[in-house]
């Protein structure tokens, strides 16, 4: 088997569009597995998030890395072990956060294991509601950050017109780089983070040459992992910045690509 190591992002990809995985699916990583390959989940969501949804890949109780919010924590979902971790120096944090309070838009921020939020509002119930995780209210967040020195493993912006913020956040940080992780959100992690530097330190974890991994994923912030792979998948249902960068294209989240990509991989057809 030419590929040890695949690395998939979870919503759009691993997933169907109602958050479930087909059997289909949860057999042919179950085949995968048994094979001797290891599939991890490289996601934009928070540790926990992923943990509490394990069971809908049929991976609960089993003890793998999980790499998360954009490559900013790496940890393993049993142990609680850290592999990785990278922060964003919270000067700078709160630079944004005070950039986004100046222009009124939705933000949120991330510690290793909490999510921040200025106030409750119909946003961040959603977003938590889908993500299984709680949210802790603490009012201005730019005077948070600064009080506490919270430094920030991730920071968002929601908003219908995300995409729109890129070009003002965009290398206005020395240390913080930004990318649209869905049509809606803009995420922010350090430079050290990001999905293709995360690909990188889990196939160092599990002695895996980078040309015997694949990355598999939907959105823009899924490009560094699909050109650093060995593999560079996209989804048919992908941006089409994505498509340009990828070196296959698997039929869509709702079609079972991952579940054909497996199934090639162990077939030797990839």
């Amino acid at each position: 088997m030419k590929y040890k190591l695949i690395v998939s992002d979870f919503d759009g990809t691993v997933v169907k569009n109602d958050r479930t995985a087909s059997e289909k699916t949860i057999q042919a990583i179950k085949d995968y597995r048994a094979a001797g390959g290891n599939f991890i989940v490289s996601t934009g969501r928070m540790f926990e998030s992923i943990v509490n949804n394990a069971h809908v890949l049929g991976l609960d109780g089993v003890n793998i890395p999980i790499s998360a919010m954009d490559g900013g924590i790496i940890k393993e979902t049993v142990t609680g072990k850290v592999i990785a971790r990278s922060t964003m120096p919270y000067e700078q944090t709160a630079a944004f956060a005070e950039d986004c309070e100046r222009m009124g838009c939705y933000f949120q921020v991330y510690s290793e294991d909490k999510l921040f939020v200025a106030e409750e509002n119909d946003i961040n119930r959603y977003y938590c509601k889908v993500s299984k995780i709680p949210m802790n209210v603490v009012g201005k967040l730019s005077d948070y950050i600064r009080k506490n020195k919270l430094e920030c493993v991730k920071v968002l912006i929601a908003d219908k017109n995300a995409n729109s913020f890129l070009d003002f956040f965009k290398g206005r940080y020395p240390d913080i780089q930004f990318f649209m992780s869905s049509a809606d959100y803009l995420d922010g992690a350090s430079l050290s983070a990001g999905k293709g530097n995360s690909l990188k330190c889990l196939a160092k974890f599990f002695g895996v040459d980078i040309s015997e991994t694949i990355a598999i994923g939907d959105s823009m912030n899924d490009i560094s992992m699909v050109e650093a792979a060995g593999l560079g998948v996209a989804m048919a249902n992908a941006d089409e910045c994505l498509k340009k960068v990828a070196d296959f294209i698997a039929p869509s989240n709702e079609d079972d690509g991952v579940a054909y990509v497996i199934e090639k991989v162990l077939k030797d057809e990839l």
